[in-house]
C-alpha cells in the first residue's frame, strides 16, 4: 500500500544513520476517502492526501509498506513493520512560511528535504 507518512526532522535523521524509517502511523488513498471527493485523478487525490499527512508536520515520507487501515473515511493507516529505504519512493517537505506548498525531493536526498523544512 502506498502510504503517506508524517514525520519528524528527528525521524528523518534516524532514517539517514539507520536507513530503517521508524513510523506508526500515515495516511493512504482508501477507496472511503476518495469517495469523499468530487475526484478520480489519482494524481489530484494523492495531493490531497498529501496536504492531510502534511497538517500533521511539514515533513511526509511516501513509501510501499504493509498498513492496516484504521479509519477509511479519513485515510488513516497503522504502520507495524519498520520501513527500509528501498521501500521509500519521496520526501515531501514544505517551509514554515509556506505550510501547504510541498517540495517533491527523492528518496535519497533526505539532507535537502531537511535544509529546505528547516528554511
Amino acid at each position: 500500500m502506498r502510504v503517506w507518512i508524517p514525520v519528524t526532522a528527528q525521524q528523518i535523521s534516524e532514517f539517514k544513520a539507520s536507513n530503517v524509517l521508524v513510523a506508526t502511523s500515515g495516511y493512504a488513498v482508501t477507496e472511503d476517502w476518495a469517495q469523499s471527493w468530487d475526484e478520480t485523478d489519482p494524481e489530484v487525490l494523492e495531493a490531497e492526501i498529501l496536504q492531510a499527512a502534511g497538517t500533521e508536520t511539514r515533513l511526509v515520507v511516501v513509501a510501499e509498506c504493509l498498513a492496516e487501515v484504521q479509519n477509511s473515511e479519513s485515510g488513516q493507516v497503522a504502520i507495524s513493520n519498520p520501513i527500509a529505504k528501498a521501500q521509500i519512493q519521496a520526501i515531501f517537505a514544505a517551509k514554515a512560511a509556506e505550510p501547504e506548498d510541498f517540495l517533491w525531493f527523492g528518496p535519497t536526498e533526505p539532507d535537502e528535504a531537511l535544509v529546505w523544512h528547516s528554511s
